[in-house]
């Protein structure tokens, strides 16, 4: 080896020049240019002073442009061949020398055809930041006719400053558990509480009943037999076709069907009639203002509006109720019930239950039937307000799930628990949701059993919870099955509305029940 260039074998040559004393030596790896000839590094260096040219990172991708082919330019004229210095292999791991106007022409041969290597700056030192994740690293190679001459472009981040960000790419983040009404799709409104259902409602030919009703009730006297026939007809059992029939019965005769039906009906023929032609939305709108405007709030009849309804059941009632009252229903409510009572409505009209499609998940009742147990009897006073917030945020489904995943870790029914810890409104609203959520067949024919069987018998009630499920074909015709299993007397609902019931009034209840006299 050259003995002039054996000191500097294996690392750059010193910038600026041949140190001191050997200004005549002919420094490895420095050119110096003809008197008069513009500067013209080797190897396409940078001039001293200018920017350095920005080292491309090693990968596998095929630029389009690749470096300069060739062997390096060599000395001019005068110089000795025994002064070129040849640059040993890259091998620094945290990018290009820190000095400007030392980088390398092309990529060493080991690199080829090679995945980008981690980069890791040395210690004290800040290197390039990494390429973007996803993307071809930029292409920096000079064309075939740039101009050397030409600075090259700035690197993004010049050495020394601050590392940014990593951008490697990130483990996909796990999903959050699918929980209760999550990633599930909410559930319809009922029939009758949308408006949107009347794009998928076929009009009838309402003529001949407009004609029908108005001469039942034109003259002295009601013939409530003929009303019955008319509204209760197979033709009108959805809402939107007894919307029409109403409407239609207005604008013919420029008068109001509910006025009249009021002022020539009584007694709970007309409280039948008027909460048939009202529509299931309204009808509840109706049931909870006399609820809620009186001495005394009717809690059995805020309980069948409000309670184990969907979503979209309930902001269709509490914007029914404000269109009608001018205000809203929360505000009735905390007028006229406790503040414990208050807080479960509260949640109910929040329209936060989860939605029917929601699944059970095991490891989240087996959490919330811990939750219940320390509300109940894991603590001093029961917490009414913990307990009520998991009840209204359960759907059927998971609310039956935790009846009987409580009964199997604690051995006591949940129905035991509530009433056991509970008392008043607060206690009938719990257990109407673990009722409602057990079995909903059975729960129903209950509620038509309770009114009729009461001392004194509660006419309204009754006729309320059957217009209800009249709008509802099946969910009725599950009421009438689970009626005559269940009941005391293991008689029909037909044969207990012909023994309590008479005249007007017992042919409206078979016939909302769909049953002949």
């Amino acid at each position: 080896m050259n003995p002039s260039n054996q000191q500097y074998y294996g690392q750059y040559p010193p910038q600026g020049g041949p140190p001191p004393g050997q200004a005549g030596q002919s420094h490895p790896g420095y050119q110096h240019p003809p008197q008069g000839a513009p500067y013209y590094p080797p190897g396409g260096s940078p001039a001293p002073g200018q920017p350095p040219y920005q080292q491309p990172p090693y990968s596998n991708y095929n630029h389009s442009q690749g470096p300069p082919q060739g062997p390096p330019q060599g000395p001019p004229q005068g110089q000795p061949q025994g002064g070129q210095y040849q640059y040993p292999p890259q091998q620094y791991p945290g990018g290009p020398p820190q000095a400007p106007g030392q980088y390398p022409q092309g990529q060493p041969a080991q690199y080829q055809n090679q995945p980008y290597p981690p980069q890791q700056p040395p210690q004290g030192q800040y290197g390039q930041p990494p390429a973007q994740y996803g993307q071809y690293p930029p292409n920096n190679y000079p064309g075939p006719n740039a101009n050397p001459q030409a600075p090259a472009p700035y690197p993004p981040q010049q050495y020394g400053a601050p590392p940014a960000a990593q951008q490697w790419p990130q483990p996909p983040q796990q999903q959050p558990m699918q929980g209760y009404g999550y990633g599930v799709p909410p559930t319809p409104p009922s029939a009758g509480y949308d408006q949107g259902q009347r794009a998928y409602y076929a009009p009838v030919d309402t003529s001949a009943d407009v004609e029908a009703v108005r001469k039942a009730m034109k003259g002295m006297g009601c013939d409530e037999t003929a009303l019955i026939r008319v509204f209760t007809s197979i033709k009108y059992e959805n809402p939107w076709a007894m919307a029409q029939l109403v409407a239609d019965y207005n604008k013919r005769f420029i008068r109001d069907l509910a006025k009249d039906i009021e002022s020539e009906t009584r007694g709970d023929v007309e409280t039948g009639l008027l909460a048939l032609i009202r529509g299931p939305l309204e009808h509840d709108v109706r049931v909870l203002i006399k609820a809620l405007d009186r001495a005394g709030t009717d809690e059995d009849a805020l309980m069948d509006v409000l309670l184990c309804r969907t979503n979209a059941d309930i902001r269709a009632i509490t914007a029914e109720y404000k269109r009608i009252k001018g205000h809203e229903l929360i505000v009735d409510i905390k007028d006229d019930v406790d503040d414990t009572l208050f807080r479960l409505y509260s949640m109910v009209l929040s329209a936060a239950r989860a939605e029917n499609a929601a699944p059970v998940i095991p490891a989240e009742i087996d959490q919330r039937v811990t939750e219940l147990q320390r509300a109940t009897e894991g603590t001093i006073g029961a917490n009414a307000i913990a307990v009520a917030q998991i009840f209204t945020s359960s759907n059927a489904a998971q609310l039956h799930a935790l009846s009987e995943a409580y009964a199997r870790k604690y051995h006591r029914s949940l129905e035991e628990v509530v009433e056991k810890e509970f008392r008043g409104d607060v206690e009938d609203a719990l257990l109407y949701m673990l009722e409602g959520a057990a079995d909903r067949a059975r729960f129903d024919a209950k509620r038509l059993e309770k009114p009729l069987y009461r001392t004194p018998r509660k006419d309204r009630l009754f006729i309320n919870r059957v217009v209800s499920l009249y709008w509802d074909r099946s969910r009725l015709e599950l009421a009438k099955a689970a009626y005559q299993r269940y009941s005391p007397s293991r008689t029909s609902l037909r044969s207990s509305i012909k023994g309590f019931l008479s005249g007007d009034y017992e042919d409206l209840m078979l016939a909302l029940i769909r049953e002949r006299k």
